[in-house]
């Protein structure tokens, strides 16, 4: 894996433009757009405020900047230098920004959940809907964006609207059966609205996802599989503390430094990589899972499924249960099995899958290193060449041949490479860059 240098940035606001050839990021009041490839600066945008989000249009050619703080938000355009934006929201203040898929209408959320204000970049017109429950959540546009339901709560009832995206006139308003909904999501054909109760307790916890084949419940420690047809139970995963089956392949990462400490100095410089101090161990079932209790005395305790994300394709999903944070469980969807299990060192924060390529995985532990997973290689460490930089949080590039890789504040880009390739992938520095290191 090829690295770039370091650049700075503020809030860990880096976003690539969805046609993967921009790279955004912010430093306090500016806005630099990159090529995603060679991180040269193309444009540099300046906000009357520090910025606080930053969003690509899904044509990517706009770009905005918001101040939440000043209910500010700035739109730039990248064929056009003369063409700009400006929306003042005022004294109903802002809280959430969010685009329409046409890329010339802007969502507004005011404080308090007052209103959406849905602003036209065309015609400066402006359509209010009133009352929505939630302002980070709650809502969501169909796959083929003519139509936004919206969750509302009026005279203490949850009600789902749909609105059509076109003259953004109300087309229905339907109450449902929830003491407290917490969440919506269109399925991708567009011929369903899942909802779904909020965390009433640890133990009735249930979420939902939508994919292709139907649709995911995430009741507690489970993952249960509806069928889209008869919406009956499909197959259920569990995540049991002590696997058993021999067919499930299971990698444990092991520190080399701790080895050299234990066993003495002969048997680590065997076993260490020049460029590694990580290395994945292969291990046969019975094979016991640590778990974390959850501590009554704590409020709203991390219990159950935390994170389940599908491949590009759905023939795989990753799952981490929050009682055992240190793992991360691979299923096969094709043959209905668990095939991979990967035991780390330190609690997994972030998994994604690369968005083109279907059988490649990366995660990250907040520490030195991007772990990725595929099925040919299997698991593999790679440690950043940088000094106290620790991988918090990471984003693929569209096209799925670059990651973007944040620290609290700076962040580079890592390049996957294939084994056999070898080199670091050289960019141009400018006044906000830090100095090249090599990649040994």
């Amino acid at each position: 894996m090829d690295f770039t240098e370091l650049y700075k940035q503020s809030l860990n606001i880096c976003r690539f433009s969805p046609n993967g050839l921009y790279l955004a990021n912010v430093v306090q009041f500016r806005v630099v757009i990159r090529d995603a490839e060679t991180l040269q600066i193309l444009h540099l945008f300046t906000c009357t405020d520090n910025v606080q989000e930053v969003l690509w249009s899904p044509d990517s050619e706009l770009v905005l900047c918001a101040s939440f703080k000043l209910g500010n938000i700035q739109i730039w355009s990248l064929k056009d230098e003369k063409w700009t934006a400006k929306i003042d929201e005022g004294a109903a203040g802002c809280t959430t920004i969010k685009w329409a898929p046409d890329a010339r209408h802007l969502l507004s959320f005011s404080d308090f959940q007052l209103r959406i204000t849905v602003w036209s970049l065309v015609t400066s017109d402006a359509y209010y809907i009133q009352y929505p429950k939630y302002s980070d959540r709650g809502y969501c546009f169909r796959s083929d964006g003519r139509y936004f339901a919206l969750a509302e709560r009026r005279e203490c009832k949850d009600y789902i609207s749909v609105y059509d995206c076109e003259d953004w006139i109300l087309l229905k308003r339907f109450a449902v059966e929830t003491t407290d909904l917490d969440d919506i999501s269109w399925s991708p054909d567009g011929r369903f609205i899942a909802v779904w109760e909020s965390c009433l307790d640890v133990e009735s916890k249930i979420d939902f996802i939508f994919n292709d084949a139907g649709l995911v419940c995430l009741p507690s420690r489970q993952v249960r599989f509806l069928n889209h047809y008869t919406w009956k139970p499909l197959i259920e995963f569990s995540h049991p503390q002590t696997l058993p089956h021999p067919d499930i392949a299971i990698f444990q990462e092991s520190d080399l430094r701790e080895i050299k400490n234990s066993t003495g100095l002969a048997e680590w410089s065997q076993a260490a990589s020049p460029r590694s101090k990580i290395r994945y161990e292969r291990i046969r079932p019975p094979f016991t899972l640590p778990i974390i209790r959850p501590d009554p005395d704590k409020p709203n305790p991390r219990m159950g499924v935390g994170i389940c994300e599908f491949s590009c394709d759905g023939r795989f999903v990753a799952t981490r249960n929050d009682n055992m944070p240190n793992c991360l469980w691979i299923w096969n969807l094709v043959e209905l099995r668990q095939m991979v299990l990967i035991s780390q060192l330190q609690p997994i924060k972030i998994v994604r899958w690369n968005p083109l390529r279907p059988d490649r995985l990366a995660f990250c532990c907040g520490n030195g290193y991007v772990y990725t997973w595929n099925e040919i290689t299997g698991c593999q460490a790679v440690e950043l060449p940088a000094v106290n930089f620790q991988v918090l949080n990471f984003h693929w590039n569209f096209d799925g041949n670059s990651m973007i890789l944040l620290d609290k504040d700076k962040f580079c880009l890592a390049f996957p490479v294939n084994d056999a390739e070898e080199g670091v992938h050289q960019v141009d520095g400018d006044e906000n860059g830090f100095q090249q290191y090599d990649h040994a």
